[in-house]
């Protein structure tokens, strides 16, 4: 299997090669075709300026005598060879004075520039490559036909020099096109180890998780894509180390839970079978409370389960809420009084319904008024009330249940609505309950497409709202 950064790499020179090599080429190909354009013009002015000379000196003497001076000093630097015949096709001079007197026909010459001079054919002349021989035009390595804007032909001739120097302007262009393409590679290199270090880091990260090692964070370096990735895991892995936490203490909640009730019931049995106790009511009432308890405990264990799996199944009809914790104040009256509590209701005359399974709004409500009861001592007062309220701009009503017990620490106020999650955690169940209420509430709330939150002071009292749709 290929790693990742072979890919990424294989890429980068792939690319690079194909950009370093097609730029080479091209400037190569332009640098030649321009050079030879330019020698192209630069003997094109030679060959013009050949025959306008020549032309002159034909008008000013009327004979080619003693014109071999003239096309020596013609020639100069330019390279190859002159030769000039007259009009008849006889080779009168030669830069080189080896064809003088032989006819251009012996040379196979032909397409020579014509000298005219008042309309009259003088002469034409050639302009050949040093290694020129009678097999053949004479044009030498390194020379080019083209033609002159006279249309007479004429030689491109590049000189050893100068295709000296054309491929020495070639050999830069290539080898500037391998070191920019070594540097590239080089870059590349190191943006690719830039992108691969804080993959690789992940990739160790994310196989300790795997094997249960949740406190594994990665360094977030950048705030491009990979810094957005590296941040992700790291919310993911936080929340599954908070997972793993939670899970943990559910489970030791729940045997603590379960021990108590079943440590009560194993005492009793034991004792009524030694002798100890006597199998009379109050031992079997005994059992049978305790057997109660771990009948809810498990009952509400089950509800939320269902509820953060989205598998708890609601009963929906249309519900009168307002008839509902009418309901529920009527029956928590009764233990209020007993408590010396006094319970005050604020519900409107008029009914307020709305879509809902009556018996999980009938527990949220009971849980809520048991929860405030509990924490409101002798002389208190418990407020249940009910209105219209918009919430996040969607029609509903809120249910408060509010007392003026002992309040909530700051510090507890955000864990109240967690599985067994209790602000004494050394109070007894008889005083805290199993502390699965407020975290049914929640639980539930949220299954009708509603809202739970809590308010509280110190040493104050707590308010405890939910708010359900219309």
């Amino acid at each position: 299997m290929f790693r990742l950064s072979y890919k990424i790499f294989g890429a980068l020179l792939l690319t690079v090669l194909l950009s370093v090599g097609l730029t080479s080429f091209a400037a190569n190909q332009l640098t030649a075709s321009q050079f030879r354009q330019y020698i192209i013009r630069g003997n094109t002015e030679f060959i013009t300026g050949v025959e306008s000379t020549l032309g002159m000196y034909y008008t000013r003497y009327q004979s080619w005598d003693n014109v071999s001076t003239i096309l020596v000093q013609l020639l100069g630097s330019n390279g190859g060879r002159l030769l000039l015949s007259d009009a008849g096709g006889l080779i009168v001079a030669d830069t080189q004075n080896k064809w003088v007197g032989h006819l251009t026909d012996e040379y196979n010459l032909s397409d020579g520039n014509t000298i005219s001079v008042s309309g009259t054919l003088a002469g034409y002349f050639y302009w050949l490559g040093s290694e020129s021989s009678a097999s053949g035009s004479g044009y030498g390595k390194g020379m080019h036909s083209s033609q002159n804007n006279t249309g007479n032909s004429a030689i491109t001739i590049i000189t050893e020099p100068q295709q000296q120097l054309l491929d020495e302007m070639n050999r830069s262009v290539w080898i500037s096109g391998i070191l920019a393409g070594l540097a590239a590679l080089g870059l590349g290199l190191l943006l690719t180890n830039q992108i691969i270090r804080p993959i690789n880091a992940l990739n160790r990260s994310a196989r300790q998780v795997a094997r249960g090692k949740f406190s594994q964070r990665v360094k977030v370096e950048s705030r491009d894509e990979l810094g957005e990735l590296a941040e992700s895991f790291n919310h993911m892995a936080k929340s599954l180390e908070t997972n793993e936490q939670s899970r943990q203490r559910l489970l030791a909640d729940i045997a603590h839970e379960l021990r108590t009730p079943l440590t009560v019931i194993e005492g009793t049995v034991d004792g009524i079978l030694d002798g100890v106790f006597e199998a009379d009511t109050r031992h079997l009432t005994t059992i049978k409370e305790e057997s109660a308890t771990l009948t809810r405990l498990i009952k509400d264990l089950r509800d939320i389960s269902l509820a953060e799996s989205g598998k708890l199944k609601l009963e929906i009809a249309q519900v009168d809420i307002a008839e509902i914790i009418r309901r529920q104040a009527s029956q928590i009256s009764i233990l209020a009084k007993d408590k010396s509590v006094s319970l005050v209701t604020d519900i409107p005359e008029n009914s307020s319904v709305i879509s809902g399974d009556a018996t999980r709004l009938n527990q949220i409500t009971a849980n809520l008024l048991s929860n405030a009861l509990r924490h409101t001592s002798a002389g208190g007062q418990i407020t249940l009330s009910l209105k219209n309220m918009l919430y996040k701009d969607k029609s509903g009503v809120m249910v408060s249940v509010a007392d003026n017990g002992e309040g909530i620490p700051p510090a507890d106020l955000p864990h109240i609505f967690d599985r067994f999650y209790r602000v004494a955690t050394s109070r007894a169940r008889s005083e805290g309950g199993s502390g699965l209420g407020l975290a049914i509430v929640k639980e539930m709330t949220e299954a009708h497409g509603g809202y739970v939150w809590a308010e509280s002071l110190l040493g104050k009292g707590s308010t405890f709202n939910y708010w359900l749709p219309r």
